[in-house]
């Protein structure tokens, strides 16, 4: 059985990483070749004989790449979001789309927290000026109490829910939520008032994105959406980048109709190195890191074993990792459990 790791050096998992898993793969019959391609031709032609394809990051598995691999039975992303995946098409070619909800959640919780206070306390302005020489005792931004601001969540998903647990529980600060999506019995447990757009934007000064990226919500937090967020208010993104419109966000910050963003996920990464985003002071950003933590890293690794090696060896698949899941329908292969 052939299984191919598609792009190995986009970052996420280590060379070491990848070699570990290639020795658990041998051990289960399973030849794992580690390759990286730079487009679907490459793809197309490394990955003829692939029975699955392992995505560490989000190569492009397009219609016409699943289309001209005969072979492919299952796919496999190291993480949560699956927008570089065409799922229908994945369906239609019988090839099972596995994803990884809740491998980092805690983590990413954790990143976005850091990136609110690093912005609310101005630990990276301070930081910065005191590497250049200055000592800026008690300027720029009077910090808010983190008791009194309203925290924001749009989403309220893996991510969202251990967030909400420290402002809310942690700071008692009050917490907000969009997400027409969650069914009244997990609303009745959480201490979240649901609210629709609008008001997400008008009474937050926070906003923490934690929702996928799709055709509804790309560019969601665009020129509209800053003008009616409060002027002294931030953005958080720990989701993907092309959530918000990067140039209507630049602009809004130039303008002063929003205070602060804290940035893990860009439209193009990397961040492009003349963005106006790296010298803005108000600007906190980091580099698709938010899922990186010892605990995410070793589920990951171990879910990217067992799941292609169950799907293959044993012919079953837990579908709770299924991202198409009209496949169970269809597909008679496998063990949809």
């Amino acid at each position: 059985m052939k299984a191919i790791v598609v792009d190995r050096d986009y970052g996420s998992v280590t060379p070491e990483d990848l070699e570990g898993l290639q020795k658990r793969f041998a051990e289960a019959d399973i030849d794992l070749e580690i390759a990286h391609f730079n487009s679907e031709d490459e793809i197309i032609a490394g990955c003829q004989d692939a029975e699955a394809i392992l995505a560490t990051g989000n190569p492009p598995m397009t219609e016409k790449v699943l289309t001209t691999l005969p072979n492919l039975k299952i796919i496999q992303r190291f993480g949560i979001g699956v927008n570089s995946i065409n799922l229908p098409a994945a369906t239609k070619t019988d090839t099972v789309a596995l994803y990884m909800p809740g491998f980092c959640v805690e983590e990413l919780a954790a990143h976005a927290a850091s990136l609110i206070l690093g912005l609310t306390r101005n630990t990276a302005y301070y930081d910065r000026e005191i590497r250049k020489g200055n000592w800026p005792k008690a300027k720029y931004y009077a910090p808010k109490s983190i008791s009194e601001i309203t925290i924001g969540l749009y989403g309220f998903g893996g991510s969202a829910k251990p967030l909400y647990e420290i402002f809310r529980k942690g700071f008692q600060s009050r917490v907000i939520s969009c997400d027409p999506f969650v069914p009244e019995s997990i609303k009745d447990q959480f201490d979240v008032e649901f609210v629709d757009f609008n008001t997400l934007l008008k009474e937050s000064d926070v906003i923490s994105i934690h929702a996928p990226l799709n055709e509804e919500t790309k560019h969601i937090f665009n020129k509209e959406a800053f003008k009616k967020i409060k002027n002294d208010a931030m953005i958080i993104n720990v989701a993907r980048g092309p959530l918000i419109d990067e140039e209507a966000l630049i602009q809004a910050l130039k303008k002063g109709e929003i205070r602060f963003a804290g940035l893990d996920v860009f439209e193009n990464e990397p961040l492009n190195v003349n963005s106006p985003l790296r010298k803005m002071d108000n600007v906190l950003l980091t580099c698709h890191s938010a899922f990186y933590g010892e605990g995410s890293k070793k589920t990951q690794l171990k879910w990217a074993f067992e799941l292609v090696s169950q799907a293959l060896n044993e012919k079953k698949i837990q579908k709770r990792f299924v991202a198409n899941q009209d496949i169970s329908k269809s597909n008679t292969e496998f063990i949809f459990e």
